[in-house]
């Protein structure tokens, strides 16, 4: 077995007789080499040897970066958004846009919305038989009625509720809401359709050429007090958010209690948590106590008013 061995290997190394095949014909690689020249190589191994120019295109694809300081919030500030992570809510800036805009004083803070935001929808169940006329009626938790609105015709699915009363003015935060719908066919008979009670925490509306931000006293002071309670962190980074969004040229903030005293110390608290979360022009940001004896409780309340 290893003369046979030896023996192949003999012949794999014998060079070609130069009258069996053109040197012309053969690859470079299989050419005669000179004597003092021969390249050092495996058995079966092939060599090629040479040069050629080639060109590589390779199209790069550029995305040019388009940052929207307010982008990466907007999925969480949608109201119908829960997040249950509370470390989601500080570190989502960090994750979705670059660290010098992270930590920018202007951008809003992820929170979940607890404030109405515009108008209020009632939705109403389908109705089989014929309705001529219907009227949606809110109520106060004293039982007055403070907004009515009456059509003729079938009711649609959704009636909208602009937030504001009869009078025109906008609703109080901290009341409690009822809804009660009432529908009548051509005979004049009623079917009465009452409403789950809301009670409004806060609300955000646009009065002419300026947005006000109405928070419910109870959401961010200790009853009788001037001392923050623990929810009223995302309370105010939501009321400062409104504020970094629609502010133009002024801030005034309105605090309103029943005690001259108690409103000029809430409004010294406002103002400093304000101060803290929004970066405004200097003398743009001006909080007044406003006191009115007999004032319920569950009234009192902190108006903001953006300019």
């Amino acid at each position: 077995m290893t003369l046979i061995i030896i023996a192949l290997l003999f012949t794999q190394m014998t060079p070609v007789s130069a009258g069996t095949e053109s040197t012309a014909a053969r690859p470079e690689s299989t050419a005669t080499p000179s004597a003092g020249t021969v390249d050092q190589h495996a058995i079966g191994e092939e060599v090629i040897k040479g040069e050629t120019e080639v060109r590589i295109e390779d199209m790069k694809p550029f995305f040019p970066a388009e940052i929207d300081p307010f982008s990466p919030v907007n999925d969480l500030l949608a109201p119908q958004t829960y997040v249950l992570d509370d470390a989601l809510y500080r570190s989502v800036d960090s994750m979705t846009i670059p660290q010098y805009f992270a930590h920018s004083s202007y951008l809003r803070i992820p929170t979940e919305r607890s404030f109405i935001y515009g108008e209020m929808m009632v939705f109403l169940p389908a109705f089989e038989q014929r309705v001529t006329n219907w009227d949606l009626q809110v109520s106060n938790s004293l039982g007055e009625t403070v907004r009515r609105i009456a059509r003729r015709g079938q009711p649609p699915a959704v009636i909208t509720w602009d937030g504001r009363t009869d009078a025109g003015e906008p609703i109080a935060p901290g009341e409690v809401y009822s809804f009660t719908f009432n529908a009548y066919d051509a005979q004049g008979n009623q079917t009465r359709i009452p409403g789950t009670p809301q009670r409004v925490n806060g609300i955000v509306q646009e009065v002419g050429d300026e947005w006000v931000v109405s928070i419910a006293a109870d959401q961010i002071f200790t009853e009788d007090g001037a001392q923050l309670l623990e929810q009223a962190a995302p309370r105010l980074d939501e009321a400062a958010n409104v504020v970094k969004e629609k502010f133009k040229q002024q801030v005034i903030v309105h605090v309103y209690t029943e005690r001259e005293r108690l409103s000029a110390e809430r409004c010294r608290v406002v103002e400093a948590e304000l101060t803290r979360r929004v970066v405004l022009p200097a003398g743009t940001l001006s909080v007044v106590p406003r006191f009115v004896p007999g004032l319920q409780p569950k009234l009192s309340k902190i108006e903001i008013r953006i300019l």
